[in-house]
């Protein structure tokens, strides 16, 4: 479980640095604990990198939550989103914008998903 832990933060790490400007793991460290940086470079790390990062986790946090809650209703270990019509669901919702709202274009149907 340790060796999770430090991968997620050494994974953390690499997210924050990588991007459209390269910020390097030393100077992601610096911003992280308060030491001065450049300030575009913290300006980056604290209004883009740092948020997209916690959306990544808390997007995959809520995506195990929901496997590991739909695994325990159904009592079965191989549980999918198909067991409970969720993928049935989608489906319906997407036939409904093409029908209803008038959604025609592949890209409208991405966005009504």
């Amino acid at each position: 479980m340790a060796a999770l832990a430090a991968l997620l933060a050494v994974l953390c790490l690499l997210s924050i640095g990588l991007g459209a400007l390269s910020i390097p793991p030393g100077d992601v460290i610096k911003a992280l604990t308060g030491q001065p940086t450049g300030p575009r470079i913290e300006d980056v790390i604290w209004s883009v990198r740092i948020p997209r990062t916690a959306l990544g986790l808390a997007a995959g946090a809520a995506l195990g939550l929901s496997g590991c809650v739909m695994q325990a209703l159904t009592r079965n270990p191989l549980a999918d989103p198909g067991i409970l019509g969720v993928s049935a669901g989608a489906a319906f919702a997407i036939v409904i914008a093409a029908g209803v709202a008038g959604i025609g274009s592949l890209f409208g149907y991405i966005w009504f998903a």
